[in-house]
């Protein structure tokens, strides 16, 4: 059974897909899993859209209540890790909570995508608990040209490119679930779920495989030094390539370049030695061997 938190005050809507509750006497923002409604206001390089700010809208008035206020929710989390653990596990890279949120019962994530308001977005993943009631929700939308489906709307300028968003986002949705069904025998471990083991074999310099996201590519030089930031805000991992500039290290610059970065797989397993440096865990990266695209 998945882990819930029932009853929780809503304090603020911030977009159709972002919320903030009132958890354990502090304000936590909730990023609604497996949607992506379209922008309302500019802080993304994603473009603000007029579906953007309807599904704006259409959530604070879906959230309000009739004297004014605002709704109790409960939030689900696509695990059956303990409520500790969610709320410290199940973050995304700005520390919000990754979650799914029902009002009087009804799955608003799943909502947004019955209603057109939303792709099935699994850039990050498929839902474990509503796959295939999600794919289905989509599938019906497109029939129907609801909201972003309905050729009027995508007229409008800008807009989002669904054509080629749906497939990437389906190819990295294939890749995470690679993972998740080799997880219990390969020992890979995730940059975000896995965090502490990775922590804990940085202090003793111990050799491990992760699986990361390179979608940003090389983040920062520092001389002929390049840096990648392989985890978040939250997560924090490096991974240092010494000598990058140099003609030996070309192609496995060139790698992260032309397969994980931008919209190439994103997704890879990096096996090295993970130490300790400046506080941190850090991977050298010194050959083409260190990659894969499959599981050790």
């Amino acid at each position: 059974m998945a882990t819930r938190i029932p009853n929780l005050q809503i304090t603020q809507v911030v977009d159709g897909d972002t919320v903030k509750v009132a958890l354990n006497g502090k304000t936590e923002s909730l990023r609604l899993i497996c949607v992506d409604t379209e922008e309302s206001y500019s802080n993304t390089s994603k473009p603000v859209t007029a579906a953007g700010k309807a599904a704006s809208e259409m959530a604070k008035q879906y959230f309000a209540t009739a004297d004014g206020g605002l709704a109790k929710v409960d939030v689900e989390f696509d695990t059956d890790d303990p409520v500790e653990v969610a709320v410290e596990k199940h973050r995304d890279n700005y520390g919000r909570l990754l979650c799914y949120v029902h009002k009087d019962g009804e799955n608003y994530n799943l909502k947004l995508i019955q209603e057109g308001w939303s792709p099935y977005f699994m850039k990050y993943g498929r839902s474990r608990l509503y796959h295939r009631q999600m794919t289905e929700a989509e599938s019906a939308a497109k029939a129907y040209n609801l909201m972003i489906w309905n050729p009027i709307t995508n007229a409008k300028i800008p807009c989002r490119n669904y054509a080629n968003l749906l497939p990437w986002w389906s190819m990295r949705g294939s890749i995470v679930e690679d993972f998740r069904l080799s997880e219990a025998t390969t020992g890979a471990l995730s940059v975000r779920l896995q965090y502490p083991k990775i922590l804990a074999a940085s202090e003793n310099a111990k050799s491990i495989t992760i699986f990361c996201d390179l979608q940003a590519g090389i983040n920062k030089w520092i001389g002929s030094n390049a840096l990648i930031y392989a985890g978040s805000v939250y997560h924090k991992l490096d991974l240092w390539i010494p000598d990058a500039e140099t003609d030996a290290m070309a192609p496995l610059k060139r790698l992260i370049e032309k397969r994980y970065a931008g919209q190439g797989r994103g997704y890879v397993y990096i096996s090295g030695k993970v130490e300790q440096y400046k506080s941190k865990p850090q991977i050298i990266l010194r050959n083409l061997k260190q990659f894969s695209d499959f599981p050790p």
